[in-house]
């Protein structure tokens, strides 16, 4: 975002004083939304989708609603629905030959709002057919990349697999893999980009290819942790998959003033525990928090049977009294639901977040992260500081042997407020930013957390120059959007 004329504020973005200039910086690189030589009838009549435009009212009003809503005021050309391969080749090359921006959506959980962006085309891929289809030969899956994370875990239940993935149901798993994919099965498993084998790729220059390690090995390299919508428009993927089983899920509680105590505990016991053990510490403060007006607690899961002993580890590596603990067994499909907070569906939400990537929880750094969350004010509601490893099988693979470089680094830190009224977006802003506080310690952030007005570099760290050459390679004239300038 840093390419438009003049450095904005978060505030001014969210609040969509942006809209303007976002819609110019999209039109200064073709037409405007508005212009009648395009002909948005044309691409109509030829696709078996639709074409939803602005003045459709309130189809298109729903059409462009992402999951944070704080971006419901964009303003999008159009938003084209496909239903098949042959939609997605049309509707790509009409967006070329009229020199218009596309905003690819799965999901559409990106926290910028990228899938709706002003005077861009939207592609929702959504209505891709196919369905989830596994392969017992080579045990792996092959989905359209827009499928949602609940609907593969449920249709590779029935066969006793799965793959790795973050928590939320409704996130596409495109968009989710091509950022990274961090979750409860990376320790042992790694990534969701880890698990990729191969992708179908629609490209700006018309072509249509397959992405692996063997063909197109460059573009496969990018599309494992180069962020959403950068290279082309990806509607198949294949992933490998690995036997699903159930778990015991613990809860420790500490008191909210031991928190650097805690993180530095969590993070000794990680390195000591089998890789099918996992753990996150979510340190949360504002109303709804209890009486100390804070929450620090330590969630983890590990083999089913073990939970006793897992929480044993987890207070003696910490060394402080917890003021609770829970144990809780799960089959495997229990154990998403309950992750995913305890429904298959997950309703939109106005919410403003960020990330760090810690290099080492040092002491330092642990008390930086706890001083940064304390800047909330707790009359504003509720924010987060959720903390999860960068350990185990991730660690595995060379950082340069995929776009995702977070190999050798300690933790993710996501930064996260709800806003639920206009009232605490600029509350929520000043807060977010507040991660600055850690920044001696941080070298970076996770672009599935991706904020306004931040350099790709922040994200891709040294694998930027690698990723902006094939970045040129394949999409030379910048027509996909993703909310990053490369």
């Amino acid at each position: 975002m840093r390419t438009m004329g003049r450095e904005i504020s978060r505030q001014e973005f969210l609040r969509g004083a942006v809209g303007a200039l976002a819609a110019g910086a999209l039109a200064n690189s073709g037409r405007a939304a508005a212009d009648p030589g395009i002909d948005w009838a044309g691409l109509a009549s030829s696709i078996g989708g639709k074409v939803v435009l602005p003045a459709n009212g309130g189809a298109f009003t729903s059409a462009k609603q992402v999951f944070n809503s704080l971006y419901d005021g964009s303003n999008p050309a159009a938003v084209v629905t496909v239903t098949s391969q042959s939609d997605v080749e049309k509707a790509v090359a009409f967006a070329v030959a009229n020199k218009l921006k596309i905003a690819p959506r799965g999901g559409g959980h990106s926290y910028t709002g990228a899938s709706t962006a002003t005077g861009a085309m939207v592609l929702d891929l959504r209505g891709l057919p196919g369905g989830v289809k596994f392969d017992s030969a080579t045990n792996t899956v092959t989905v359209p990349a827009a499928t949602h994370l609940y609907a593969v875990h449920e249709a590779l239940a029935g066969v006793g697999r799965a793959i790795p993935t973050g928590s939320c149901p409704t996130v596409g798993v495109g968009g989710l893999a091509f950022g990274g994919g961090l979750g409860a099965d990376s320790r042992h498993a790694g990534l969701t980009c880890d698990a990729l084998r191969s992708a179908t790729v629609v490209l700006p220059s018309g072509e249509t290819v397959t992405a692996s390690a063997d063909d197109h090995p460059d573009l496969f390299w990018a599309l494992r942790g180069g962020g959403g919508g950068n290279f082309g428009v990806t509607t198949s993927m294949t992933f490998a998959t690995f036997p699903a089983a159930g778990a015991d899920v613990v809860r420790v509680d500490f008191p909210p003033a031991t928190a650097a105590e805690v993180l530095i505990g969590w993070q000794k016991w990680l390195a000591a525990a089998d890789r099918n053990t996992w753990g996150l510490v979510d340190l949360s403060v504002g109303q709804g928090q209890g009486a100390s007006g804070g929450n620090c607690h330590v969630l983890a899961t590990c083999p089913s049977g073990s939970g006793a002993a897992t929480t044993e580890a987890i207070k003696s590596s910490v060394g402080i009294q917890p003021s609770g603990t829970e144990i809780k067994s799960f089959a495997h499909m229990e154990l998403v639901r309950y992750l995913a907070g305890g429904s298959a569906t997950s309703s939109p939400r106005g919410f403003v977040a960020g990330s760090d990537v810690i290099d080492t929880l040092s002491s330092g750094a642990a008390q930086a992260i706890v001083a940064a969350i304390g800047k909330w004010p707790p009359a504003s509601g509720r924010a987060a500081a959720i903390i999860d490893t960068l350990s185990g099988a991730v660690a595995d693979v060379d950082p340069g042997a995929s776009a995702f470089s977070w190999r050798r680094q300690a933790a993710v830190v996501q930064w996260y407020a709800e806003t639920p009224n206009a009232a605490q977006v600029g509350t929520a802003n000043q807060w977010v930013t507040a991660h600055q506080v850690v920044q001696p310690f941080s070298v970076g952030g996770y672009v599935n957390y991706l904020e306004p007005n931040t350099q790709a570099v922040r994200y891709f760290g040294s694998n930027l120059a690698r990723l902006s050459a094939i970045r040129q390679q394949f999409d030379p004239n910048r027509v996909m959007y993703s909310g990053l300038t490369f």
